[in-house]
């Protein structure tokens, strides 16, 4: 008797309070925009959620006596932060630390759990409150919990949850010891992603140091994302190529950030796999590039080129000769273009292609000695 008079006292607290919770998860959705992630760190996911009046009302009957009233409860709002790995945990840990106030009391690091069977629940626990600032003040004295953990961790998590696992009594042996290996393989899983963003971090850092130290990346180098991000900015080929385009064709430079997937995607349908076969192409078929450049400015009538442009020119030099379904199949990357537009680009490339090689022809010499000579060898 006396646990339901508890729990009607709580619910209708619960809903005098619910316009606050719910105007309190608008204001912490914008403080996680503008202060916890930012170009720079980006989150997998977050989930922003306010408990429901079912589930608060299982959570008294259950565990009522922890609770004197209901700002007691810490988890009515909360947060479930997604990072893509396991080494971003902390450092969204210590973003949320620098901006709200932590209660260490009520804080749990269920990372440090040493059951194996426990990693889906390896997250961190805060429990916090917005700073004593005047546009905060409505918010002053309610707590609320922020759950952080990794991609796999997460997936950990929610398929234990919808296999009902954590809640059932007597599993066995056997099925344990399944749920342990599978946990088992996700941390190792996270682990591993880990070190290959480090060991990838140490590749483009050995890529930069020698570039600073004024070497060319050798002709065997790999094509790749890191690569083709310094060949783009320092290489003598594309950036003299780039500048004769320009002054011929009497254009500006548009400087905008490169996409090196988009470049790397573009050159490997070529099969283009190293340094040194991207460069012979820059260098044997210079001319028609920039003959190429020229047609598509006339086209489009613009009066600036990007340097990914060059790449762009070169595609549609490689594809001149190549039959239309060829054309059509390289055009298909790109999923924006309806299919007239990639018909009218293909025809566009075969125009262009004989344009070029019609203008590359020599002319016939022809002079009073060849026709008298022409004129002999056909009497005889």
């Amino acid at each position: 008797m006396m646990k339901n008079i508890k729990v009607d006292r709580f619910l209708k607290k619960y809903d005098k309070m619910l316009p606050i919770y719910k105007e309190m998860v608008e204001v912490i959705q914008e403080v996680f925009h503008k202060e916890i992630e930012n170009r720079e760190y980006r989150l997998q996911s977050t989930d922003f959620r306010i408990k429901t009046k079912g589930s608060l009302s299982k959570k008294i009957h259950d565990k009522g006596r922890k609770y004197q009233r209901l700002s007691d409860i810490t988890d009515i709002v909360g947060v479930r932060v997604v990072t893509f790995m396991e080494d971003q945990v902390d450092i969204a840990a210590e973003k949320i630390k620098d901006f709200f106030v932590v209660d260490e009391k009520n804080t749990i690091d269920k990372r440090k759990a040493l059951d194996p069977r426990s990693f889906g629940y390896l997250s961190l626990h805060y429990v916090v409150s917005f700073p004593p600032e005047e546009k905060y003040k409505k918010f002053k004295g309610i707590r609320f919990e922020i759950q952080i953990r990794s991609l796999l961790q997460h997936t950990w998590a929610t398929i234990e949850h919808d296999l009902g696992y954590k809640s059932r009594i007597g599993i066995p042996d056997e099925l344990i010891r399944s749920f342990s290996r599978v946990a088992s393989l996700l941390e190792l899983a996270d682990k591993e992603f880990v070190n290959i963003k480090q060991d990838l971090i140490k590749y483009e850092e050995k890529v930069h140091d020698s570039i600073k130290m004024g070497k060319n990346m050798p002709s065997d180098s790999p094509l790749n994302n890191i690569t083709i991000k310094y060949f783009m900015e320092n290489n003598v080929i594309l950036n003299n190529l780039f500048r004769k385009t320009l002054a011929e064709l009497n254009l500006k430079e548009e400087s905008r950030m490169e996409a090196p997937v988009e470049i790397i995607k573009l050159l490997d349908y070529f099969k283009l796999k190293r340094i040194g076969d991207l460069e012979t192409i820059l260098q044997t078929k210079k001319r028609e590039i920039i003959f190429v450049s020229s047609k598509l400015v006339q086209e489009t009538g613009e009066n600036t080129m990007e340097k990914r442009g060059i790449f762009y020119s070169m595609a549609y030099v490689l594809l001149g000769g190549q039959p239309l379904s060829e054309k059509l199949k390289f055009l298909e990357m790109f999923k924006i273009l309806t299919d007239d537009e990639r018909k009218s680009m293909a025809e566009m490339m075969e125009k262009y292609h004989l344009e070029y090689k019609n203008k590359s022809k020599k002319p016939a010499k022809y002079s009073l000695k060849n026709i008298i000579f022409r004129t002999k060898k056909e009497v005889k």
